[in-house]
């Protein structure tokens, strides 16, 4: 007998096809999923910053820290004597974010903020200084436009630090930057940075600052490695290493975590475990500081540890070091609240050993350690409630009118 087999067949046949079909589907669909998220990532659908970043100000005026006269003539020595051929990008980068825009200078040698801001964000400034066959100071690739970093001279210093410097002096996000490529903005600055930015990255600090005043509305984001980004993520990272670990011994972080607590007043960007954290972080870098200040008033390499015999701790004891532990703490607590302070006295001794090692420098010196004296000018005009350009625009308009 003869057994009729073909419907059977013809039905596994079809089942088959159809399951093929549905795997198909999924394959295509979950394809889908992955592409469209990859382009979400690439084309950066990122947030968008304020178009007035937040600005630190200052909160303090107290004289004792450096008086009036003091103030004036170490800001004159601090003066950015920077026109010419080939400035240091890192001096420009560092005294743009002391002086701001709006510093101008009878001095001809020296730039005026604007000039400096244009040298940062304007190739065409940029060419002309350093010439056509330096490689441009901003750079455009398939993640945005960015700015060359730690390849010398002609380069800035620090990841990200000229983002955050254009933020601290309170650049529009639509302002327009410069390139070979075309016009970009600091929007689009910023953009590239969320979108390049890692976790495992060697620096957090200016990159945190930025996102800080130009984000201080957005609670998280995703990176192009698809980690979540939070404010409480980021103020983790920059603790997690023991102090004084880190640049300029470990200063950037504590000035950052400051901004990150003061923003969090107003925009609640930290939560509560996190922001705990945070001040207790401050408060022992603090207690450290106040029980390792040298007698003299000043602070080194050792200041989180307290003097060792060994010979890295030793090196850390030079003038520049000095200069630029000392400056960075005044300045970080200069925007702090009150009760990260030191007692009153030691704050009073940093701010005069300040004053006294400054107005001894000969100019080859200052040249040297330009970059660790802008915090330290900034930091004393900070305590005298003022920020630098402030103090020289007055005196200049001053002699005007003699």
């Amino acid at each position: 007998m003869r057994t009729n087999t073909t419907p059977r067949t013809t039905n596994r046949k079809a089942i088959f096809a159809l399951l093929a079909v549905q795997a198909l589907c999924v394959a295509v669909a979950i394809a889908a999923v992955t592409q469209n998220r990859a382009a979400h990532v690439a084309l950066g659908v990122l947030p968008s910053g304020l178009e007035q970043p937040l600005r630190m100000l200052p909160r303090y005026d107290y004289p004792r820290v450096v008086s009036d006269d003091q103030l004036r003539r170490v800001l004159y020595i601090l003066r950015p004597k920077l026109r010419g051929e080939r400035p240091s990008i890192n001096h420009v980068d560092h005294a743009l974010r002391m002086w701001g825009v709006e510093a101008t200078f009878a001095d001809p040698d020296c730039l005026s903020g604007v000039e400096m801001r244009a040298l940062l964000t304007d190739h065409r400034t940029f060419a002309r200084d350093w010439g056509a066959d330096e490689k441009p100071l901003l750079v455009v690739d398939e993640r945005g436009i960015a700015v060359r970093t730690q390849e010398g001279q002609a380069t800035a210093s620090h990841i990200d630090h000229t983002l955050a410097g254009l933020a601290e002096i309170g650049t529009p996000i639509s302002f327009p930057v410069h390139t070979t490529e075309g016009i970009f903005t600091v929007g689009e600055l910023l953009e590239s940075t969320l979108r390049s930015f890692r976790l495992n990255q060697t620096e957090y600090e200016w990159s945190t600052l930025a996102f800080a005043l130009y984000l201080p509305h957005t609670k998280g984001w995703q990176s192009s490695e698809s980690q979540q980004i939070t404010f409480d993520r980021l103020a983790r990272r920059l603790m997690r290493e023991r102090l004084p670990r880190g640049v300029c011994f470990g200063n950037h972080r504590m000035f950052t975590l400051v901004v990150l607590l003061n923003v969090d007043d107003e925009h609640n960007i930290l939560g509560s475990p996190a922001r705990g954290e945070v001040e207790k972080f401050l408060l022992d870098a603090t207690a450290q500081l106040v029980k390792n200040q040298h007698q003299s008033g000043y602070w080194n390499g050792d200041w989180a540890t307290g003097p060792t015999d060994k010979s890295d701790d030793r090196k850390r004891d030079s003038l520049a070091n000095r200069v630029l532990a000392t400056g960075h703490a005044l300045e970080w607590w200069a925007i702090a609240p009150k009760r990260f302070h030191p007692p009153r006295e030691s704050l009073v001794r940093a701010g005069q050993w300040l004053c006294q090692t400054i107005e001894e420098m000969d100019e080859t010196t200052v040249r040297k350690s330009y970059t660790f004296l802008t915090h330290a000018g900034r930091a004393l005009a900070l305590w005298r409630g003022k920020m630098p350009a402030e103090v020289v625009n007055a005196e200049t308009a001053a002699n005007a009118k003699r």
